[in-house]
């Protein structure tokens, strides 16, 4: 499913940027995802005994404002099957043209939530620190890590919670010899 999802995401992406049109693109997708996320539209689009025919009509009237090309992926989908990949593919796609603007994506793992200027300085600290212009953060709240935060940012592990600094004070103490 993911290599589907990746070649529709890889030839919108290349299409998108030949076009100089990311931005277009986004928000279509955006778009279309808000639509397709909703069962009754997936059903009925992935439903076997619905035409081809019926199905273009639907969404040429339930996406009449988007870009022609973002529907025409839709549709493409659809006939062929794979309209069930389509959120994939937008996260795929959102992610490609994230890495050609030189945004990076970064999880976040804090104990308390973050209030905008935290949030703010520790996006330009990871964007610094991984050498990119900008970071999106994804964050997620977990009371275990004490404090502190922990990131991911591609391939960077960044562990700077209370929990680890705490185990790692406690492994040094426990190393040394008694005199």
């Amino acid at each position: 499913m993911a290599a589907t999802g990746r070649r529709y995401a890889q030839a919108a992406f290349e299409l998108a940027k030949d076009h100089n049109s990311l931005d277009v693109w986004e928000e279509g997708l955006a778009s279309a995802s808000e639509v397709l996320l909703d069962p009754d539209v997936l059903g009925f689009l992935d439903a076997p005994q619905v035409t081809d025919s019926a199905k273009l009509d639907g969404i040429a009237t339930i996406l009449p404002s988007i870009d022609g090309l973002v529907r025409n992926t839709v549709s493409l989908m659809t006939v062929n099957h794979d309209v069930n990949k389509f959120v994939e593919m937008y996260r795929l796609f959102s992610e490609m043209a994230d890495e050609y603007r030189g945004i990076a994506r970064a999880e976040v793992v804090t104990a308390v939530p973050l209030d905008d200027a935290q949030r703010d300085r520790l996006a330009t600290g990871l964007a610094r620190l991984v050498g990119r212009s900008e970071v999106k953060i994804t964050e997620n709240v977990n009371p275990d890590i004490i404090g502190g935060v922990e990131a991911k940012v591609g391939d960077h592990l960044i562990d700077g919670s209370t929990r680890t600094q705490l185990r790692l004070m406690r492994d040094s103490l426990a190393e040394r010899p008694v005199d």
